[in-house]
């Protein structure tokens, strides 16, 4: 599978879409948001529902973090 990136003006924005959504083969991901950055969220997301996560009292925050 390949990938695209296009530059489009404005005006013209909102008609080309329209012609791309019309091919069957085509997705298009017009979210103004970086996929791979999403999915990082959403797993992390679920993650914390599941309880794999780890909690950090403030006051050790700082040594954590090699600031002390």
């Amino acid at each position: 599978m390949k990938q695209v990136t296009l530059n489009i003006p404005d005006n013209k924005y909102q008609f080309f879409i329209e012609l791309v959504k019309s091919l069957n083969f085509v997705k298009v991901d017009d979210s103004p948001y970086n996929s791979k950055f999403v999915a990082k969220i959403e797993k992390s997301q679920k993650e914390f529902k599941n309880g794999e996560f780890t909690r950090v009292k403030q006051d050790e925050l700082q040594n954590l973090l090699g600031l002390e």
